[in-house]
């Protein structure tokens, strides 16, 4: 029977391969491409991830839609999004 033991290891290979797509997407951040392991992520772990610096005062802007900060942990990502992380600066004349 090592033909029947083959097609169950078979079988197994192309479960873990489909569960591997299942878990992975891809989005832009910052125009950088970035490949996500999990399945879903919202913006403040995404922000959490990417270790971004003064994270209190950046803001989010998903497909060129800004969101608010009260929504960062409710909105979640999906696969081809685009994320821009964004800092104003506050200057003035003489």
């Amino acid at each position: 029977m090592p033909y029947l033991q083959e097609f169950r290891i078979y079988i197994l290979v192309i479960h873990y391969k489909q569960q591997i797509r299942i878990f992975m997407s891809k989005i832009q951040v910052n125009g950088k491409e970035q490949i996500l392991e999990t399945a879903s992520i919202s913006v403040l772990e995404l922000i959490k991830l990417n270790k971004v610096l003064n994270a209190d005062m950046v803001s989010v802007q998903l497909n060129g839609e800004f969101v608010d900060r009260e929504e960062y942990n409710s909105t979640q990502l999906k696969a081809n999004d685009e994320v821009d992380f964004l800092y104003f600066m506050g200057g003035g004349a003489n």
